[in-house]
C-alpha cells in the first residue's frame, strides 16, 4: 500500500489562498490543532472555513479568523465564539449557520456523489427562504445541496501509513464524512503506525479517501478537554 507520510508544513503548503477547507473537529474534541496552527504559520489568505463550530476564543479556527486568513465560515454553532459572532452581525465576514443534521448530510451526500437531498426543515423560518423549492408528489420540500471542499483536515488518534483511521470517543464526529468530501483530505495522528497495525475491527474510517497522513509533534494545551 501507498505509503502517504508527510510532514505537517509539506502538507498545508499544498493549500493555496482561496482554498475551501473542512476541519474536523466539535469544540476542542477532534480539531486539527496542528494543521491549523501550521496554517496560520504560512498565512494563506481568503479560505472558506466548513466546520462544526468556531472553537472558542484563542484556540482553532478563533485563531485563524483574527489573523484575517478566512473570508467564510460554514459552521452550526458559532455562540462560544465572540469573535465570529461579532464578524458575522457587522457583516464583516460571511458567516453561514447550517441546522447540524442538515451540515452532516450536505456533507455526506458529497462524499458519495450525490448532488444532495430533499428535506422539509427551515420552511417557517429564515433559513429557509432563499433556498431552493422541489415539488414531489404534491410535497414540497428544500433542495440542500452537497457541500464539499478542496481540502479536509482531519484528526485521528491513530492512523497508519496509508490513512486508515481510528478517533477517539466523540473525536469521531465529522471526521469520516470530511475526509470523504474534499478532493485533497489531509490527516494528522497523535500516532502513526505501519499498515497491519491498526486492527481492522479498530478502523473507523478507511484511508481510500486520504492522500496525507501527519505526525503530530506538539502535543500543546489546545488538545486538552476544555473544563469551565
Amino acid at each position: 500500500m501507498k505509503d502517504k507520510r508527510c510532514d505537517i508544513e509539506t502538507a498545508i503548503a499544498k493549500i493555496p489562498n482561496g482554498a475551501s477547507v473542512m476541519v474536523s473537529g466539535f469544540g476542542s474534541s477532534g480539531t486539527p490543532f496542528s494543521l491549523i496552527d501550521e496554517l496560520i504559520n504560512q498565512g494563506q489568505q481568503d479560505l472558506t472555513i466548513i466546520k462544526n463550530d468556531a472553537n472558542e476564543d484563542g484556540i482553532g479556527i478563533d485563531k485563524l479568523v483574527k489573523s484575517g486568513q478566512v473570508k467564510k465560515i460554514y459552521a452550526t454553532h458559532i455562540g462560544l465564539n465572540p469573535t465570529v459572532m461579532k464578524f458575522a452581525e457587522s457583516g464583516e465576514m460571511d458567516v453561514e449557520l447550517i441546522p447540524q443534521g442538515i451540515m452532516a448530510e450536505r456533507i455526506r451526500c458529497a462524499g458519495v456523489g450525490l448532488p444532495g437531498f430533499l428535506s422539509t426543515i427551515g420552511f417557517d423560518i429564515d433559513y429557509g427562504k432563499d433556498k431552493s423549492i422541489v415539488e414531489v408528489e404534491g410535497e414540497k420540500y428544500i433542495f440542500e445541496k452537497a457541500l464539499s471542499a478542496d481540502f479536509a483536515l482531519v484528526r485521528a488518534e491513530i492512523a497508519d501509513s496509508f490513512g486508515n483511521m481510528r478517533f477517539n470517543t466523540a473525536g469521531i464526529n465529522f471526521a469520516p464524512l470530511m475526509s470523504q468530501a474534499a478532493d485533497v483530505t489531509i490527516v494528522e495522528a497523535k500516532q502513526v503506525v505501519k499498515v497491519g497495525e491498526i486492527n481492522p475491527e479498530d478502523v473507523h474510517a478507511s484511508g481510500i479517501s486520504v492522500d496525507i497522513v501527519s505526525q503530530i509533534i506538539h502535543y500543546t494545551e489546545e488538545y486538552d478537554p476544555i473544563r469551565r
